[in-house]
């Protein structure tokens, strides 16, 4: 699912087990405070690059990261090292999903002969999803590639 910046901050701080006053605690910042800059309606305060750096790295949730390239019209790609053979088969199933997905869109939107504007943005989120995926999936390839 893609999400904007501040959805994705919400969701974050939401999600996280405590919510935004362990999250705070955890990143330096008072739950209050945490919580005013990830609400959609308070237009004063904002979590700033480096907040949400950490709060990324302390979660190991990146939607800030992706929201952000989905407000930018870009994609994000992790750099994956190969830790296991799960890896590697999870990186499979991620990619046929988002295929999937992918061709399921384009199906929906051109059923009745007529894409709309709305359709073509998912049709093009899907596709940006689906080669975040693949790109994973080559990654973890090379990283197991022969030395010869």
């Amino acid at each position: 699912m893609s999400y904007s910046f501040e959805v994705a901050a919400l969701s974050t701080v939401s999600d996280y087990d405590g919510g935004a006053k362990a999250l705070g605690a955890v990143v330096d910042i008072n739950g209050s405070v945490l919580s005013h800059k990830v609400c959609l309606t308070d237009k004063a305060n904002h979590l700033t690059v480096p907040q949400a750096r950490k709060i990324m790295q302390a979660t190991g949730d990146y939607r800030m990261l992706h929201g952000l390239a989905t407000d930018l019209d870009h994609i994000c790609i992790q750099v994956s090292s190969v830790g296991n053979g799960n890896r590697m088969f999870r990186s499979i199933s991620d990619a046929a999903r988002e295929f999937g997905d992918f061709l399921g869109a384009v199906t929906a939107s051109v059923e009745d002969g007529n894409v709309t504007p709305n359709e073509l943005r998912r049709i093009d989120r899907e596709l940006a999803e689906m080669i975040v995926a693949a790109n994973q999936l080559r990654s973890l390839c090379a990283a197991t590639k022969s030395k010869r």
